[in-house]
Parts: C-alpha cells; structure tokens; sequence
C-alpha cells in the first residue's frame, strides 16, 4: 500500500470546516431564493433564542455563548488558501486528484486545488469553525438565506459543545467512506434540525409524514445556475458537496423516526462507517459494514502510491456520469464493498508529466447478475473515459481493449469484478 490515500476532497471539505450553499438549498430548497441583500450581524437575544430551540429539540446543553462575525468574500477566500496551505500536504493534492482522475471523476486537466478554493469561495454562506469554536456569516449571502444558515451554523456549534466535533470528523481520516459517513452525520443532522425548526414555527414536525415528505424534498439542482463555479464543477465534486446535507438528513429523518430524541446524540456514539449504511439506514441499524476486496498485488515495475475505499456514493456517481441514472440507482446498491490502488512506474518521478500509471478497482456485488450488469456498464465507462477505444474480447466474464491510457482489462469471477487500467502491454 502506498503511504497517500483517497478521499482528499471529501476530508478537503472537513478540515477547511466551510458549510456550503448546498446546506441553505437543502434546508430551504422548498422556498423561492430572495433577493441578495447583505444580512445583518445577529444579536445575542436571537442566537440564544435559536440555541434554546434546537436544545429542547435535540435534548443537548448549551455550554457556553458563541462568538460570530461577519465575513467578506476577499476573507473567506484567504481562509480557504490558509487551510489549504497548512492543513493539507501537496502530496496528498497529488494522491487526490490523481484518484479523481484514474477513475474517471475528473479531466486529465483538473486542478483540485484551484477548484477547492474557488468552489468553497462561492458556497461559503456561513461556517461554524470547530477549532476556533467560533462562527462565521458571510456578508453576500440573500438576507432570505440568513436565517436558514444561522439555524444551521448553530446546530453545528450546539452540536460541537456535547460532541468534539473536530475531533469526530477526523477519527480516520484514511478512510475516505467512514470520513464522508462522519461528515454526513454532522451536516445531515444541521441540515434536519434546521428543516424541523422551520417547521415548528408553523407548528408543524418532521415527524408528520406529510410534512416530512414536503420539506425532504431534493430540488436544489434548480439553483445551480446561481453558483457558476459550482454548476461548472465536475459531477463528482457537486454530488460529494451535497451528499452530506441532502442524504445525511433524509438518514437524520430514519433515525429520529426510529429512536426519537435519543437519535441525534447516539449518530456521535455510533455513527454510520459507509455510505451505504446511509443511503440504507436499515444497514445502519443493522450493523451491515462493506467487504473489503483484496487487490492484486503490483507487477514487478510497478509500485503502489494510491489506495482507497470506493464505496456506494462512489459507484452510484461513476454509473450516473458514464451510463444513466436510472442504472446507476438501480445497480449501486448492489455493491457490497470496494477498493482501488493507484501504481506507478518505479523509474518514474512522481509528478512528470511522462509518467506511467495504472488502476486497478475491485468491487464486489450482491449477486452474479449485479456483478454481470457492473461488467457491462464498466464498458461505457471506459469508452466514454478515454478519447480513443479499442475494444477487445467481450463475454459474460471479461472485456478488453486499449486506449491511449493503455491496455484494459475487467474480469469477472462469481460476485466480484476486478479492473485493471492503464497497462503497457496486454493483459
């Protein structure tokens, strides 16, 4: 195994500690957007006002008072540059988007720390930082969006004075699956409480059916086009930064339905390991974890330098952008685990634009019709990944072929189906 792992976007988003737009469109994507006008510094009576709330729903103390500030976009971008600079290494940039990149969630050309920063630039409405335990308001976000981001802000900073958030959210930070499970539990519950006190002022509950399924809804795809870089973005990085709040409160939802008030500090205790256990909360309950797929070890000239976890959200993206949605739901959840390595040329020097790389990705499935069906698929992903293809043998158990990455080939044996990419000679 090399020393990098995967999942440097998603940990990305953790330690720079920035909540999104995102968040606003899904605690409020059921309203019209507002008019942009600069929102004003919340005072005392109101947050205090807002804390007592989210307490009496959540059954957590206040602590202790929350200090906050305004911030400026000029602010924000320099914050993210700052974490970036100190927080993340530039050859875990390297590892991360050379993972993005082999597996086809990115253009050869993507560079993932200019993205980073412009993405959390734009989308930073509000954040709650948990090192400096201190919040933070943007001075652009729409005056109709205040609120929604303050709720949301100070369910997080509630949250953090019962829990070490910080601390949470980085238990293991290698496991990219477990990071984004932890991440969505954080967000997912902001994004519920915000969603529930909401709807309390109308004197309603989430824990009405109706009402649940009318605020629920996920529909902020029809803002994309306030946020350029965001809705310019790749797939991958846009289905990632929604995911915690959209799939983490809809997981909120299952487990205050099941476990009440106790629900929303047993999620810190024992939180979800995958993405499955949330998309599939019943696995959650169920204590249901991913099989881990061995991989093949490298060939003699080649070394490892990538490993990571490649899990449901992962496979439902790569299916949703190189095949169709309806595929991609309807044959994600059919994975029970997967893993992926990242090799390189031992001659190589890491970073050379003439350097050699190969993939390898194996998945393991429900069933052999599931395994057949991700065979298949994997097909289209490679053709439409690369430039040029030329296809090879194809059966029931394998496919072949070449593309100006190098020599492909995906084998199937019962449930579990390995691909191997980017080869030099025939495999």
């Amino acid at each position: 195994m090399g020393s990098d792992s995967g999942g440097l976007w998603r940990r990305l988003l953790i330690s720079l500690g920035v909540v999104a737009l995102g968040a606003t469109w899904a605690a409020s994507a059921w309203q019209a957007p507002g008019t942009p006008v600069p929102p004003k510094l919340p005072d005392a009576n109101e947050i205090n006002g807002i804390l007592r709330q989210l307490s009496d729903i959540t059954g957590f103390r206040i602590r202790r008072q929350l200090p906050f500030q305004l911030i400026t976009r000029e602010q924000i971008n320099a914050y993210v540059k700052n974490q970036i600079k100190h927080s993340v290494r530039p050859k875990d940039i390297y590892a991360e988007e050379l993972s993005l990149k082999k597996l086809g969630f990115v253009p050869v050309d993507f560079d993932l720390r200019q993205t980073t920063i412009d993405l959390l630039t734009e989308q930073a409405a509000a954040f709650y930082d948990f090192h400096q335990k201190k919040l933070f308001i943007s001075d652009w976000a729409a005056s109709s969006m205040r609120e929604e981001a303050l709720v949301h802000e100070l369910a997080h900073a509630l949250a953090d004075q019962n829990f070490n958030i910080e601390k949470y959210l980085n238990k293991d930070p290698a496991d990219s699956e477990e990071s984004l499970a932890r991440q969505t539990v954080v967000e997912g519950q902001a994004s519920w409480l915000t969603l529930e006190y909401t709807a309390r002022r109308s004197g309603k509950t989430l824990k009405d059916a109706d009402t649940a399924q009318q605020y629920l809804r996920h529909e902020s795809d029809a803002e994309d086009a306030q946020y350029p870089v965001f809705s310019q973005a790749p797939l991958y990085l846009r289905a990632t930064m929604l995911f915690p709040y959209e799939e983490g409160q809809s997981f909120q939802q299952a487990v205050v339905m099941r476990d009440g008030q106790a629900a929303f500090g047993a999620v810190f205790a024992k939180p979800p390991v995958s993405t499955s256990q949330v998309l599939h909360p019943d696995r959650y309950f169920a204590h249901i974890v991913p099989v881990v797929p061995e991989l093949p070890k490298p060939t003699v000239d080649m070394k490892a330098a990538v490993e990571g976890v490649f899990g449901e959200e992962d496979v439902e993206v790569l299916l949703r952008q190189y095949t169709s949605t309806s595929l991609a739901q309807g044959l994600a959840p059919g994975m029970t685990g997967g893993r992926y390595r990242i090799d390189r040329d031992r001659k190589a020097v890491k970073g050379a634009k003439e350097e050699h790389t190969s993939l390898i990705l194996a998945t393991e499935w429900d069933s052999e019709d599931s395994a057949v069906a991700f065979l298949n698929a994997y097909q289209d992903v490679v053709e439409k990944k690369w430039k040029r293809v030329d296809k090879g043998e194809q059966d029931a158990t394998h496919i072949s072929g070449k593309s100006e990455d190098g020599y492909y080939r995906v084998d199937r044996k019962g449930r579990t189906v390995l691909a191997r990419e980017g080869f030099a000679g025939k495999l």
